[in-house]
């Protein structure tokens, strides 16, 4: 009996030792890990991957653009388009930004919903309208 005692004693302190170390190691290896996928997270935003803005809708310099998205489509076709609100951006970091905006405008008394698509370049003081089309999922109460 008192054979398997040391035995029992000489393979439990190690053991012990081990469980004790995993519970002071494991907390900041997770953590590690969670920053490291934030990080890489952080990483795909950055190469140019198209990310949602939600709350831009408000935002004057955005709401500049989409008028701006509004008149040149305007000055192009001769729609009669009155901008109503900024519905949804997203953008992209390129030579400068691209913006992709979901405009709500008023068509002859018919709201209706345009995704229009900006370019610019503030350091240059350069911005171009590069598509403006009916909004696929047209919806004016979105």
């Amino acid at each position: 009996m008192r054979k398997y005692q040391r035995v029992l004693g000489s393979v439990a302190a190690p053991a012990l030792l081990l469980l004790l170390l995993l519970t002071l190691v494991l907390p900041f290896i997770q953590t590690q890990m969670q920053s490291a996928r934030e990080k890489a997270a952080d990483e795909r935003r950055l190469d140019g991957g198209i990310v949602d803005s939600p709350g831009a809708e408000n935002d004057l310099r955005i709401i500049g653009l989409a008028r701006f998205a509004v008149s040149e489509h305007k000055n192009k076709t001769n729609a009669l388009l009155e901008f109503e609100k900024v519905v949804r951006l997203k953008q992209q970091v390129v030579a400068g930004m691209m913006y992709y905006i979901t405009i709500q405008v008023n068509e002859g008394g018919a709201k209706k919903m345009y995704e229009a698509k900006v370019w610019e370049r503030p350091w240059m003081d350069f911005k171009k309208l590069m598509e403006f089309r009916p909004a696929e999922r047209a919806s004016a109460s979105a």
